[in-house]
This record gives structure tokens, C-alpha cells and sequence, in this order.
């Protein structure tokens, strides 16, 4: 855990709420390190400078923390954090200026050396915070998995009252309660500007419950025989067959007369006593063909309406057809 001995309260506290800019592991402290750590720690640091001076700010990042992975030296810190001010990373710098105040005053009690790392901190930290504006939160009503973000960092729970260093313009804050909806606010400060805001944790709308499983439809019920389509069949079927008996009865009749005048008329020469008989005979074949037509058209009206009057999708749908032939006319099938 950090310890903060004789430093200024808000610098404490600051830090605490600034620690996720630095979660970087650091190397062994000075006074433990090895003559070949401090050589090593050296050279990343004296390489650091010199990119540094050409400009080179991203470079000479990676070289200050390279240093300091080997040895945790506030001097490194506090060149690091100059690095951040020079390319304009204000709060950045903010932190890492605090932080090397920190390391520089828990290291002065074994060596003096180090007050110059503290001092220069904290006046170049001072230069830094007018470039900043502040906002000190109050979270109300907090749960134990509350979250507040600003600017997309995570603010530590322990540093949620405590000024938290904002580039001047406008900022997001984001206080997360599970079960609820975000609670977003926006800031807008200047340059060295200060404020306070209160946010209730549970201001949000409650999430929206999840929507039940629809259950599943079930199957669409077979549609029932329209009844006055089968009626309607069964009429025309009886129409059909007698117009088809019709058809039998005098076809039957209309051949015997044929044959009886074919027997008496030879060379088709009729005597004039048979004049009746020629006329009876057309008169039946006559309504042999008429009783034909209508058997013919009952049979096929009746085996469509049987057919129209069945369920729609029934796997017993029978297979009906109308058929005629020399031997026979009518509807086949099943039902």
C-alpha cells in the first residue's frame, strides 16, 4: 500500500485516486539494487535524456521506464513525468509529478540526495495544476459493484470525494450500479477551474426485465370438411349417375332399333311403315347422348366438390379421380 508520511493531504489523496496511470511494476529500490542493476538502470536513464533532447518524447518514454523496471528511482519518475509535460499530457504528468514527490519523500529519511527530486516535483507539479481543471465527486447511495468512470478511467472507490484532475473542455462522467441504467453527467471547466457534483447511484432507470420465452406456437389445427361442398357433391354425383343409367338404359334401346332397321332397310332403302321406328329411334339416341353429358358433368362436378371439401393438409387425403373409359365412367378413389 502507498504511504504518504508529511505530504500534503489532497497530494495523498490525489495519488491514491491517480494509481491506475501507473500500474506498471516496478524494479527493486535504490538502496538494494546491485552495482550491475544501477549501471544497467543508468544507461536506459542517460539514453532517456539524450532522446529527450532531440524530441524524441515517445522514445525516450520507453527508455525512462525501462530505467525504472530495474530501478525504481524517483529520478526516473520525475524525468518520465517532464517527458509527459512536454508533450502535453497534463494529467499524466500530474500523477507521475506526484507520485515521484511521494517516492523522493519516502526515501529522504535514508538519503538526502533525493529532496531534489522532491522539490523540483512539487514546484513543477504546481505549474502543472492551473492547466487543469478539478471536479470532487459525491457518490450517493452507492453498491458494493458501483464503478464511476471519468473521461473513461475508472476512479479508485477510496478517491471518489477527492479532486480529480480533468483537461480543460468538457469531460464525461459515469457512475455504472448493476441492475440500473449508466447515470451520465457532463462537465465543461476552464483552465484551473474547480467544482463539485453529487451523483445518486441509484438515479438510474432500473434495467428492463428480460422478455420472457415466447412458448411455441402450436401446429394449425386441420380445417374441418366444408359441408356444403361435400353436400354438393354427393348431388352431383347422384346427377351424374343418373344421367350415366340414362345414358345405358336408352343407348341399349337405341341399338336394338338400329338393329331391327338395319335387318328390314337393306341398302339403307326404308319401306314407309317404318317411319314411326326411325323417329323412336332417333327420339332414344338422343337422350342417350344427353343422359351422357350430364353423368359426364355430375361425375366431374361431384369428384371436385369431394375433393375441394377435404381438410387442407391431411395426410389421409384421399387420391379421387374422375375416369372414363369404353367399360366405365365415374370417380375412383379413396376416402
Amino acid at each position: 500500500m502507498m504511504r504518504c508520511p508529511l505530504l500534503p493531504a489532497t497530494l495523498c489523496l490525489s495519488l491514491v485516486l491517480l494509481q491506475a496511470h501507473a500500474a506498471r511494476a516496478d524494479g527493486v529500490l535504490p538502496a538494494a539494487a546491485t552495482p550491475v542493476q544501477r549501471e544497467q538502470a543508468q544507461s536506459r536513464f542517460m539514453r532517456g535524456k539524450e532522446l529527450m533532447s532531440k524530441k524524441r518524447y515517445e522514445e525516450a518514454l520507453a527508455e525512462f521506464r525501462a530505467s525504472r523496471d530495474i530501478v525504481a528511482s524517483p529520478n526516473s519518475r520525475l524525468e518520465l513525468a517532464r517527458c509527459l509535460v512536454a508533450m502535453g499530457n497534463w494529467i499524466a504528468a500530474y500523477a507521475e509529478l506526484g507520485r515521484t514527490a511521494i517516492e523522493a519523500k519516502e526515501l529522504m529519511s535514508e538519503d538526502n540526495r533525493y529532496r531534489r527530486a522532491y522539490d523540483a516535483a512539487m514546484a513543477e507539479r504546481a505549474e502543472v495544476e492551473p492547466k487543469l481543471g478539478f471536479v470532487s465527486l459525491t457518490v450517493q447511495n452507492p453498491s458494493e459493484a458501483t464503478r464511476v468512470l471519468v473521461g473513461g478511467e475508472e476512479i479508485r472507490r477510496a478517491a471518489w470525494g477527492e479532486p480529480v484532475p480533468l483537461q480543460a473542455g468538457a469531460t464525461d462522467i459515469v457512475v455504472e450500479t448493476p441492475g440500473r441504467q449508466p447515470v451520465r453527467r457532463s462537465v465543461t471547466l476552464a483552465a484551473g477551474e474547480k467544482t463539485a457534483l453529487a451523483i445518486d447511484a441509484q438515479s438510474g432507470e432500473p434495467d428492463a426485465p428480460p422478455a420472457p420465452a415466447r412458448p411455441p406456437e402450436p401446429p394449425p389445427a386441420p380445417r374441418q370438411p366444408e359441408t356444403w361442398k361435400r353436400t354438393g357433391a354427393y348431388v352431383a354425383g347422384g346427377v351424374g349417375v343418373l344421367g350415366l343409367a340414362t345414358f345405358a338404359v336408352f343407348g341399349l334401346m337405341a341399338r336394338s332399333t338400329y338393329d331391327d332397321l338395319n335387318g328390314a332397310c337393306p341398302a339403307g332403302a326404308c319401306p314407309p311403315g317404318k317411319a314411326d321406328e326411325i323417329s323412336a329411334g332417333k327420339t332414344q339416341q338422343t337422350v342417350a347422348n344427353v343422359g351422357l353429358a350430364f353423368g359426364v358433368a355430375g361425375a366431374a362436378v361431384g369428384a371436385t366438390l369431394l375433393v375441394l371439401s377435404l381438410p387442407r393438409g391431411d395426410a389421409r387425403a384421399p387420391g379421387a379421380a374422375l375416369v372414363v373409359s369404353p367399360a366405365y365412367v365415374g370417380v375412383r378413389g379413396s376416402l
